[in-house]
C-alpha cells in the first residue's frame, strides 16, 4: 500500500501554501505596524503645526484678539459692510459672516445626524432648494453692487439681508464640501446615503441660523468673541478641507480612508498651506493698501 508523503526534509504542497500565507500575514502585520507608527508621528507633527499657527495668530501685530482675527482674514474678505456685536467688529463682511456661520452649522447638523460617511446627493427637491438659496444670495450681491457703483438698486441693501442670504448659500457650500471629501477620500463612503436627506434637517439648520442671526442683530455683547472666532474657524476650515482633499488625492489617499487619523500626513501639509495662504494674502493686501 502506497502513501503520498513528501520525502524527509521536503514540504508538502499544503505546507508550502501555509508557509506562504504565514509569511504574507507577517509582512502585512509588519507593514500595518509601520504605518501606525508613521501615522502617530504625523499626528504629533500636525498638533505641533497647529500650536505654531495658534501662537503666530496670538503674536499678530494687532492690539486685541478681535483685531488679530480681522488682520488674519483681511486678505480673503474685503471687510466692507461688517457686522458689529457689542461694539466689536466681526472680521468678515455681513454676507461672509452669514455664509461661514451657516457652513459650520450645516456641517455640525449633518455629522450629528449620522451623515459623516454619506456620499449621495440630496433629494431633488432639497437640491433645488439649495440652488435657489445660492441664487438668492447672488441676486442680493448684484443688488448691492448696483448700489455701490452709483446706480439705483432694486431695493435698499442692508446688512441683515446680506447675512441672511449668505447663510442660505453656506448650507450649499457645506453640502458640497462634505460630498467632495467623502467621495474623494473615504473607502467606506455610502453613496446611497444623501448628505442632506430630509426637510427636517434643513429646517434644523435654518432654525439655528435664524437664532444666530437674531443674536447678532440684537447686539448681544458677550457673543462678540465667539462669533469672531467662528468666522475665523469657518474660513480657515473651508480652506483646510479644500487643501486636504486636494493634497490627499495627489498623495494617492483617494478611496482609502476609513478613519480621519489616517489623514494626519496630508492634513499637516494642508494646515501649513492654509496658514501660509492666509498670511500671504493678508501681507499682500497690506502691501497693496500701504498699511
Amino acid at each position: 500500500m502506497q502513501h503520498n508523503q513528501a520525502p524527509s526534509g521536503d514540504m508538502s504542497a499544503e505546507q508550502v501554501i501555509a508557509t506562504a500565507k504565514a509569511l504574507i500575514t507577517a509582512r502585512s502585520s509588519a507593514a500595518a505596524a509601520q504605518r501606525a507608527i508613521e501615522e502617530r508621528r504625523w499626528r504629533i507633527f500636525f498638533l505641533i503645526t497647529l500650536m505654531i499657527l495658534v501662537i503666530a495668530l496670538l503674536a499678530a501685530p494687532a492690539p486685541t484678539l478681535e483685531q488679530k482675527f480681522i488682520l488674519v482674514l483681511s486678505g480673503v474678505c474685503a471687510q466692507q459692510h461688517n457686522l458689529f456685536v457689542g461694539g466689536v467688529q466681526l472680521p468678515l463682511c455681513a454676507r461672509d459672516t452669514g455664509m461661514y456661520l451657516s457652513l459650520l452649522t450645516t456641517l455640525s447638523v449633518m455629522l450629528l445626524r449620522g451623515r459623516g460617511k454619506a456620499g449621495g446627493l440630496p433629494p431633488w427637491h432639497l437640491l433645488a432648494t439649495l440652488v435657489g438659496l445660492v441664487l438668492v444670495m447672488a441676486v442680493d450681491g448684484v443688488n448691492s453692487t448696483i448700489n455701490e457703483i452709483g446706480m439705483t438698486p432694486w431695493y435698499e441693501p442692508r446688512n441683515d439681508l446680506r447675512a441672511a442670504t449668505g447663510m442660505g448659500a453656506g448650507i450649499g457650500l457645506a453640502v458640497l464640501l462634505m460630498l467632495l471629501f467623502n467621495r474623494s477620500l473615504r473607502r467606506d463612503v455610502d453613496e446611497t446615503l444623501p448628505v442632506l436627506g430630509q426637510w427636517r434637517e434643513l429646517g434644523m439648520i435654518i432654525l439655528i441660523n435664524a437664532v444666530l442671526l437674531t443674536a447678532v442683530l440684537l447686539d448681544i455683547g458677550f457673543l462678540a468673541r465667539p462669533l469672531a472666532l467662528l468666522d475665523l474657524v469657518g474660513v480657515g476650515g473651508t480652506l483646510f478641507i479644500t487643501a486636504l482633499t486636494t493634497i490627499a488625492v495627489l498623495m494617492n489617499y483617494d478611496g482609502t480612508i476609513t478613519h480621519l487619523t489616517h489623514l494626519a500626513r496630508p492634513a499637516t501639509f494642508a494646515l501649513i498651506l492654509t496658514g501660509a495662504f492666509l498670511a500671504g494674502m493678508a501681507w499682500l493686501r497690506a502691501t497693496i493698501l500701504g498699511g
